[in-house]
């Protein structure tokens, strides 16, 4: 009991950190105020979020927290977001892991194995959660009834059109997925694709793609 009464102080006083806007905290049936004011929205813990991992990266430990239900938000997830994202200078930040992410390696080796264990988890699983086109960035979406389908189409066919494309030329797509963009532009406007990919079952789907459409030449 001593022992989790130390974690929930240790919990609210790091939470203390972020009082530029006021709101609740639910913890173990008690409620606790951060900040001055009228509390914003509430953030409820049902377990506790690790106290190494707060410390060694505030947005990670708190974002993994959410997705495990450890945490949720009563009231508007958006607003509370931004109050956090607000004060992101007062996070704590593993600057090792972020070197890991913002600087991969060079060497060419050490690039496709990064590229496989994450690409090469098999084109059934990214089905699962990626829309039919098997666009992986991030969708345009025109109108607000736009499917993620047809905001993936929206994408290809505004990227494309700003290309000015005509008939004989020749496009170059580096990491090029699952292919989608480089079929479209092969079947509307006529050009010769190559694309690049460091993943064998990108790789595998987009030839399966191309001779599907017709376009093996």
């Amino acid at each position: 009991m001593h022992f989790q009464k130390l974690m929930d102080n240790f919990l609210l006083h790091y939470l203390n950190h972020f009082d530029k806007h006021c709101f609740n905290v639910k913890l173990h049936d008690e409620v606790y105020t951060i900040g001055q004011g009228e509390p914003e929205f509430t953030v409820v813990v049902h377990k506790d979020v690790p106290k190494k991992e707060l410390l060694e990266s505030t947005q990670l430990a708190l974002g993994e927290a959410y997705m495990r239900g450890d945490i949720e938000i009563e009231g508007d997830l958006f607003h509370m977001l931004c109050t956090f994202l607000e004060q992101a200078d007062r996070f704590s930040l593993d600057r090792k892991g972020l070197r890991n992410i913002l600087y991969m390696s060079e060497k060419k080796k050490d690039q496709a194995k990064e590229v496989s264990s994450h690409y090469d988890l098999g084109n059934e699983f990214y089905k699962l959660w990626l829309d039919p086109t098997m666009s992986y960035s991030c969708a345009y979406f025109k109108h607000e009834d736009d499917t993620l389908e047809q905001a993936q189409r929206n994408k290809v066919d505004y990227i494309l059109e700003k290309l000015y494309l005509k008939k004989g030329m020749t496009l170059l797509d580096i990491g090029c997925g699952w292919g989608f963009l480089l079929i479209e532009a092969a079947k509307k406007y006529g050009v010769k694709g190559y694309g690049c990919t460091l993943s064998k079952e990108q790789w595998k789907k987009g030839q399966e793609r191309i001779k599907a459409e017709g376009l093996e030449g």
